[in-house]
């Protein structure tokens, strides 16, 4: 199971993981079985390695499936490597440029669909 897979099972769970300096919080701990716990111990470092990056896991309802708002590509890198599909993390320029566009023409929920599966279709960036 993937770092991101194992935070999508714990969201799913209603569970919330953070670092806290060496240790990997789970709250609340009362809602975590046993047999996850073991799970979160064994991925226990790369989980706090992404855990300490800035980034915000979100499910869209519009795209039907979890996308990701990197801080830069260096946090863009880290989530692919810990299972996250490329064309679904938007970095905070590729953000900033859809609001300008937003803001200058409101882009339709159809026209996002269509941004969204051209970025996933041929690995592509956001870029002006």
């Amino acid at each position: 199971m993937t770092n991101v897979a194992l935070l999508d099972e714990a969201t799913g769970r209603g569970l919330r993981l953070a670092a806290t300096g060496e240790n990997l919080t789970v709250q609340p701990a009362s809602r975590c079985p046993t047999e996850f716990a073991a799970i979160l111990r064994k991925h226990k470092p790369s989980l706090l390695a992404l855990l300490r990056l800035r980034f915000l896991m979100v499910r869209s309802v519009l795209l039907n499936e979890i996308i990701f708002f990197a801080d830069n590509e260096a946090t863009k890198t880290a989530l692919v490597n810990a299972g996250a599909e490329p064309g679904c993390i938007y970095t905070r320029e590729e953000l900033r440029l859809l609001i300008e566009q937003h803001r200058r023409k409101p882009i339709t929920a159809a026209e996002l669909l269509r941004i969204h599966a051209a970025k996933r279709m041929f690995k592509a960036r956001i870029a002006e």
